[in-house]
C-alpha cells in the first residue's frame, strides 16, 4: 500500500450531532454548503454523487461511496472522477464529539502522498477551510 498524505481540520458548531451529521450525510443539506448538486444515500455502500456548477469547477460529477456511517458519531466515503489522478479524491471522514448542545467536527481527507496529488491537496488546504466556515453559517441559529 503507498503511502498516504492527510489533510486535517476541525471546527465547533453550535449544533447538536444529529444536526451536524444530517448535514455532513444527506443531499439536501449538502447542497446548502458543500455542493450544487447532490444525491446521497448515507449508508454504508450507499452512493453519493455531487456536483459543482462554477466555471472553475469540474463539469465532472464527483461519484463516491459511503464507507461508514455511524449516526451522530462518524461517516466517510470514497470517490471521485477521471480528472484525479488514478481516478480518486481519496477518503474523507466526518467524526464528530457531541459537547453540551454543540459539536465538534474534525474532518479528515486522506489522499495517495504522490507528486500527481500534491497540487490536488493543495487546493483542499484551502477549501475545506471555507466549506467549514459556510457549514458553520448554515447550521448556526439566526436570533
Amino acid at each position: 500500500m503507498s503511502a498516504m498524505m492527510l489533510l486535517e481540520f476541525d471546527v465547533l458548531l453550535d449544533a447538536p450531532a444529529a444536526r451536524v451529521f444530517a448535514a455532513v450525510t444527506e443531499g439536501r443539506h449538502l447542497t446548502q454548503w458543500f455542493c450544487d448538486a447532490c444525491e446521497s444515500e448515507p449508508h454504508r455502500g450507499g452512493r453519493l454523487m455531487m456536483r459543482w456548477t462554477k466555471p472553475s469547477a469540474s463539469a465532472e460529477e464527483f461519484v463516491a461511496t459511503w464507507q461508514r456511517i455511524e449516526p451522530r458519531i462518524a461517516a466517510s466515503f470514497q470517490g471521485g472522477h477521471a480528472g484525479y489522478p488514478d481516478g480518486s479524491a481519496g477518503e474523507i471522514e466526518f467524526a464528530l464529539i457531541p459537547a453540551a448542545d454543540r459539536t465538534h467536527l474534525w474532518v479528515r481527507h486522506r489522499m495517495p502522498d504522490t507528486p500527481p496529488y500534491t497540487p490536488i491537496a493543495e487546493r483542499y488546504r484551502a477549501a475545506w477551510p471555507r466549506a467549514l466556515a459556510r457549514l458553520e453559517k448554515y447550521l448556526t441559529p439566526t436570533t
